[in-house]
């Protein structure tokens, strides 16, 4: 395997780091090692290394910011793909912005504040790239990307394709993207707004993000979706007296309890256990089965 990844990387000129461990590659600080991370700088260069990867039927998944990703112990027989180095830039034209799909989330959020652009603002606490967002269709404070997406970017069956809103099928914490698509970029439309109040929101936003999750442990973000209207899952497992139960490295946060983190010592087998053991605990006395949130690679 690893032979044909190194020899199908350079064939096509994309830079590729091999036996990476996927503790310093995400949020959680924990995961075996992965077998090779690549960074197409080209649209072109990464439709074609997925086109040869899976006529090689090699597993292959995106790599954002690994903010919402839980890599298992071991090796990990895949290839990440990281967008990060991608050679597009981002376009501002009147209300409507073009970006990258390894752009910082955060960091768009500010330039359009910046620039009297409205309709992210409360993205703006949610770490992470634009692609991952897409991908599981971000949102916090009463926003979500797909609010304002109008078009998509995407390698889909080896061809660069561009997907419009309208025909893309978007709910609470899902996308209609799949493991073989590549979200390559996004264009999203906003609409004029005032910088200073832009910012003031933002400030709010992560001002109460900072007061009420961990936002300085390792974690993934909210382990769980919220199960129903008017039901979130760090409440119901709070309210079952789970909070700060912890197994190895791994504890549920005390400070919000949709939250695992882990200290330097944590394998990914204790945060595994740790949700199995809140999942039984939540269909026992509730009779919810909580769906997961975060991206799992095993």
């Amino acid at each position: 395997m690893l032979e044909s990844i190194k020899k199908i990387c350079a064939e096509l000129d994309v830079a590729a780091r091999f036996h990476q461990p996927m503790r310093d590659l995400t949020s959680l600080r924990i995961g075996g090692e992965i077998t090779c991370v690549a960074f197409p700088d080209t649209p072109e260069k990464a439709a074609a290394l997925v086109a040869r990867l899976e006529k090689h039927k090699l597993r292959w998944s995106p790599l954002g910011y690994g903010t919402n990703l839980l890599v298992a112990d071991g090796p990990i027989d895949r290839v990440a793909i990281s967008l990060r180095q991608l050679k597009m830039p981002v376009v501002f034209e009147g209300c409507r912005v073009t970006v990258p799909a390894g752009y910082s989330l955060p960091r768009l959020v500010s330039q359009c504040a910046d620039r009297g652009l409205s309709g992210i603002e409360g993205l703006a606490p949610i770490p992470g790239s634009v692609g991952g967002a897409v991908k599981m269709n971000a949102g916090a404070h009463g926003y979500e990307i797909a609010d304002v997406i109008v078009s998509v970017d995407v390698i889909r069956n080896g061809q660069v394709l561009t997907l419009l809103r309208e025909k893309l099928d978007f709910a609470y914490r899902h996308s209609p993207f799949t493991d073989h698509d590549l979200i390559l970029g996004t264009t999203l439309q906003l609409h004029p707004g005032n910088p200073k109040t832009s910012w003031a929101e933002i400030t709010a936003y992560r001002r109460h993000r900072a007061a009420t999750q961990p936002v300085k442990d390792n974690s993934a973000g909210c382990i769980f979706k919220n199960p129903g209207p008017g039901l979130a899952a760090g409440r119901i497992i709070d309210e079952l007296g789970m909070k700060g139960e912890t197994v190895g490295g791994a504890t549920i946060s005390p400070l919000h309890a949709n939250f695992i983190v882990t200290n330097g010592s944590a394998r990914a087998a204790d945060v595994f256990a740790l949700i199995e053991r809140i999942r039984s605990r939540v269909r026992a006395a509730r009779g919810i089965e909580l769906d997961m949130e975060v991206e799992v690679w095993e």
